[in-house]
């Protein structure tokens, strides 16, 4: 779970150098931002049972700079805050070089939003290599939360644990933990007040044209035009992502969001499944468990879910434990059960937004 749900997956992501490069054992840096993360969460726990399903995605054992991939990209789009932890190493890293210019698209798309991007200076760094989108409008540097004194050592305070200016290092987390808490509260203030004047059109009313939101992988383009041609002559219009092959996964979080925004308005949620493939249970769990709740909370209504199943193979999981009803599309009548079904989930009452 995480406070910013619905809206986001991750309260907040926290980039950071593991300090050394791969191969080394030795990672105080790492450490030290581990336990900074830590203390942070414990201490805004504490402070408020509100923040009980704060989470703060970090990566405890891979550098995420060193190796930036599809799913940790998709992670970052995900999440409410970046909270970057400056090092010399960090401005080497590739999410600094290789990766600019995504990293730069993460960065600006959250200074449109004020307040979304923290930045924790470990260590002292040369502000001239810092890249320009972590400078403000006036090409300073971004202030934010200093933990070193430059002219007592370049390290961290509490460097190894050693307990050095204790004082500093706690009056320092206790500001960013401040902040953090007031920024969090002010994105999903921001964020109901958005779900609120969306939420008449995120109802559909019961009566009128039923209408499905049907997704399927793109090699099953053709049987889910197929299945959207037969729903279509019963009078019941099928949604469906443009299918595309070529897109990178790190535009997961754009295609969630537009998926969520398309579903919501549907009277039921129908994953195609072609064949046998393994890969239809990421989906069944992506989008018809995590994703369909999100769904049910952006509607203020429960959505129902079903299996059109094309494969001939009984699916290696009972699905009714998530409320999914399964239909074998090799079946002479699935067309009149679908459809029975659906009538009964529209005919149940609905939750007021």
């Amino acid at each position: 779970m995480a406070f910013l749900r619905p809206y986001f997956e991750y309260d907040a992501f926290v980039s950071y150098s593991h300090g050394l490069p791969e191969g080394d054992r030795d990672f105080p840096l790492r450490d030290w931002t581990l336990k900074l993360v830590r203390r942070l969460e414990t201490d805004i726990r504490l402070v408020d049972t509100e923040f009980d399903d704060l989470h703060i995605w970090r990566d405890e054992h891979i550098d995420p700079t060193m190796q930036l991939t599809d799913e940790l990209r998709a992670k970052v789009s995900h999440s409410g805050i970046l909270i970057i932890v400056m090092s010399p190493r960090y401005l080497t890293s590739a999410w600094c070089k290789d990766e600019l210019d995504w990293f730069k698209q993460q960065v600006e798309d959250r200074m449109r939003d004020q307040g979304r991007v923290f930045v924790v200076r470990a260590m002292y760094t040369d502000e001239t290599k810092w890249p320009d989108f972590l400078r403000d409008s006036r090409g300073h540097a971004l202030p934010g939360f200093q933990f070193h004194d430059r002219q007592l050592s370049p390290l961290p305070y509490d460097w190894r644990g050693a307990g050095m200016h204790r004082d500093a290092y706690v009056q320092v987390l206790g500001r960013l933990q401040a902040a953090l808490m007031l920024r969090l509260r002010e994105l999903r203030t921001n964020a109901e007040r958005r779900a609120k004047i969306e939420a008449p059109a995120a109802t559909p009313p019961a009566t009128g044209p039923r209408r499905i939101y049907l997704h399927a992988r793109p090699e099953y383009a053709a049987v889910c035009d197929e299945i959207k041609r037969l729903l279509f002559q019963d009078g019941i219009p099928a949604l469906s992502p443009i299918a595309d092959p070529g897109r990178n996964i790190a535009d997961f979080a754009r295609e969630s969001r537009v998926r969520i925004a398309a579903a919501k308005r549907c009277d039921a949620l129908a994953l195609l499944r072609g064949d046998g493939d393994d890969r239809f249970m990421d989906d069944l769990y992506e989008i018809g468990v995590d994703e369909r709740d999100r769904i049910e909370e952006a509607r203020g209504a429960p959505l129902p879910c079903a299996v059109l199943d094309r494969s001939g193979q009984r699916l290696p999981i009972d699905v009714s434990g998530f409320g999914i009803e399964r239909f074998d599309l090799g079946s002479e009548d699935w067309r009149p059960k679908f459809h029975l079904w659906l009538d009964q989930r529209r005919a149940q009452p609905r939750a007021a937004p």
